[in-house]
């Protein structure tokens, strides 16, 4: 795997074992693509796409143009092969099991046979918070493996769902629609959002909106800005000292207790024992 991403992006800038629950491979790159063919992996690739220039790529029957935009997330299946071109600087994060034996179960018995980009800003945190906290002069191996597990869960969740249901596929256009609204959803997590909003900002209508991100996303724009407030809250519960109701206000909930009532029912415990169970493992850095 790493010779043929060598191949394709040429050396990382970074990279580092990830020990996760199967350990595994995380790689930082900026790179330049003019057009590359890619030979089919051995071991699934899970591609996240963190700022630069817009990838194409063509795979599947027909050879289908693709899009990846940052923000995305491309998951590209053992024994598919690809075209890519990037036209300019692109950057992303790269994670492999550095071997197909290493690959869990579940990935290795995906449906998927041809690479697919999607929505998922949970995929994308946890990688560019692993590369943040793995980039630093001491790591904590112990909260690297925490977020190893949690973005491996969040890709369970989501490539399970997209085999035993519909394809979390995209057209172009579909794709930079989503990707123009969840880049609002993300810089605008603490103010009013509205359905009829978001379509105003894609430029489409609200009920060819929905119907879109709800097909490429795997779920509805309230749950997308539900999930998108969650997120942040744990950033903040894990960072900061700040009370559960600052926090509520700071993420864009209207009282703390109906944060607390979405919380626990998106996370599984309240955000108090979030925060407890997240404070042993950040007095253990440095």
């Amino acid at each position: 795997m790493r010779s043929l991403l060598l191949r394709i992006f040429g050396h990382p800038d970074f990279r580092c074992g990830i020990p996760a629950t199967p350990p595994f491979q995380l790689e930082r790159y900026r790179a330049v693509i003019d057009m590359a063919s890619v030979p089919p992996f051995g071991e699934p690739l899970l591609m996240v796409h963190t700022g630069g220039r817009p990838l194409s790529y063509r795979a599947g029957p027909g050879d289908t143009v693709r899009l990846s935009l940052p923000g995305l997330v491309t998951f590209v299946p053992a024994g598919a092969s690809s075209q890519f071109a990037l036209r300019g600087v692109g950057e992303g994060i790269a994670i492999h099991f550095d071997g197909p034996r290493r690959v869990p179960g579940w990935l290795a018995a995906s449906r998927e046979r041809d690479p697919v980009t999607f929505v998922d800003n949970v995929i994308v945190t946890l990688a560019q918070q692993m590369a943040n906290a793995a980039s630093e002069p001491r790591p904590d191996e112990v909260y690297l493996g925490v977020l190893g597990n949690a973005l491996l869960a969040q890709a369970k969740r989501v490539l399970t769902r997209s085999s035993s249901n519909a394809p979390l596929r995209g057209s172009r256009s579909a794709l930079l629609l989503v990707h123009l609204a969840v880049q609002h959803i993300q810089g605008h997590v603490d103010d009013p959002l509205g359905v009829a909003e978001l379509a105003a900002i894609a430029g489409v209508g609200v009920t060819h909106f929905s119907n879109t991100f709800k097909r490429v996303t795997g779920m509805t724009p309230h749950q997308y800005i539900l999930r998108a407030r969650i997120g942040r809250a744990c950033e903040q519960l894990r960072m900061t000292s700040l009370s559960i109701g600052e926090v509520a206000s700071l993420v864009g909930f209207a009282g703390q207790s109906h944060f607390c009532k979405v919380f626990s029912r998106e996370m599984g415990l309240t955000p108090s024992a979030y925060r407890r169970s997240v404070q042993p493992q950040k007095s253990r850095r440095g």
